[in-house]
């Protein structure tokens, strides 16, 4: 097993929306049976995957993140859907995502910037913003995107907040929740 440190920067929930989220999710549970549910404290969308990194490109980020500006104001992001990634029959992720926002979008893009700046090489794969709720099908019948569609979703809820900033994350792989909150940088 890897137990090497991760760090990702990701813009976390608010207390009230993982608690809705949460309470939404003990039900899907019932319909969705995926081997590994995420901590609530865990809950996030993630701007930049970073990998394993030293101390010293740490502090070099986090100077590199607070010394630039961001031209970006507080912005709303609603959640409304259900989706999954991997093998339509065996789906690896289970996810919530977000109604398209230019100004994620724009966040995302200067944080990649400035991850580049400070020397991280980072992925190349298409934006796709999502909260993920759990991993690896487990059910006995094949997944089915039906199912999405025939089972609650948490549109109904509607929950929506307010993003005034992000984070740089930690990994400890053997804890739960895992992901530690290292730096925060607000925006507005």
């Amino acid at each position: 097993m890897n137990t090497n440190t991760h760090y990702f920067i990701a813009v976390g929930l608010p207390e009230d929306v993982r608690h809705k989220v949460e309470t939404e999710r003990n039900k899907l549970k019932q319909a969705f049976p995926f081997k590994k549910w995420v901590h609530p404290q865990d809950y996030h969308i993630t701007l930049a995957f970073l990998g394993a990194a030293t101390e010293e490109q740490r502090i070099e980020l986090t100077a590199i993140l607070n010394e630039d500006t961001y031209d970006i104001d507080s912005f709303t992001l609603n959640i409304n859907k259900l989706g999954v990634f991997g093998s339509q029959d065996s789906p690896r992720i289970f996810w919530l995502g977000v109604e398209e926002n230019l100004t994620l979008h724009r966040l995302r893009e200067n944080v990649y910037e400035k991850c580049k700046k400070a020397g991280f090489t980072l992925e190349t794969r298409p934006f796709h913003p999502h909260i993920t709720l759990a991993r690896k099908w487990a059910g006995s019948e094949k997944f089915s995107h039906d199912m999405l569609m025939s089972e609650f979703t948490l549109a109904e809820a509607n929950p929506s907040f307010q993003v005034e900033q992000f984070s740089l994350f930690q990994t400890h792989l053997n804890k739960e929740p895992k992901y530690e909150a290292i730096y925060t940088k607000k925006f507005v």
